[in-house]
């Protein structure tokens, strides 16, 4: 944490318990340009991971809302054709940082976290998905990559910006795009 920037170091230090983390932003760019992968990421969409487009400029907003089971996050993607949500719930567990994602939670993260120039750069190690009542591992070899950098940008705005990869197949999913980032108390609302 302390090799952060103070505006990561807020972010990531936690929400307390009574209020929400919100920011608010835009991503200069969401989905897949190669159609040829839309309808894995229509099955991902079913669960609310990731969805069928590609596009620019997308406005979004995150919820991040601490839990006495984790960190829920609740993102908003404003695309041209409706609004899509994406949740998921961060943990600490004993095997480390792991990250539940959809609806349902359908997929889960074990995640590596490690500084990187003042920001974060997060990797999955293993995924794990649940289909059919059955809950599997992934073999390394075919197992997605996922990886996250997250930075603070000289206006002070947070930068993110995520892919999804698959051994064979390469990029399957990516966003990128900065928010503003404030904590209010939870009685208060918000949009």
């Amino acid at each position: 944490m302390e090799e952060l920037s103070p505006a990561l170091r807020a972010y990531f230090g936690g929400v307390p318990f009574g209020a929400h983390g919100i920011g608010e932003g835009v991503f200069t760019v969401v989905g897949s340009p190669r159609r040829v992968l839309w309808p894995v990421l229509a099955l991902l969409g079913r669960w609310n991971i990731a969805w069928p487009v590609w596009e620019t400029n997308v406005p979004f907003t995150i919820v991040n809302v601490p839990t006495p089971h984790g960190l829920v996050s609740v993102r908003r993607f404003r695309f041209a054709g409706g609004d899509r949500t994406m949740t998921d719930r961060i943990l600490w567990t004993r095997r480390g940082l792991r990250e539940r994602l959809g609806a349902g939670e359908r997929v889960v993260a074990e995640l590596h976290v490690e500084p990187e120039e003042g920001g974060l750069r997060i990797v999955s190690r293993r995924v794990g998905v649940r289909m059919l009542g059955l809950r599997f591992s992934l073999p390394a070899a075919w197992s997605p990559r996922i990886t996250v950098h997250e930075r603070t940008l000289a206006d002070g705005r947070q930068h993110v910006s995520l892919t999804l990869d698959l051994p064979l197949v390469g990029r399957l999913y990516e966003f990128a795009g900065a928010f503003a980032y404030r904590v209010e108390d939870a009685h208060r609302g918000f949009e």
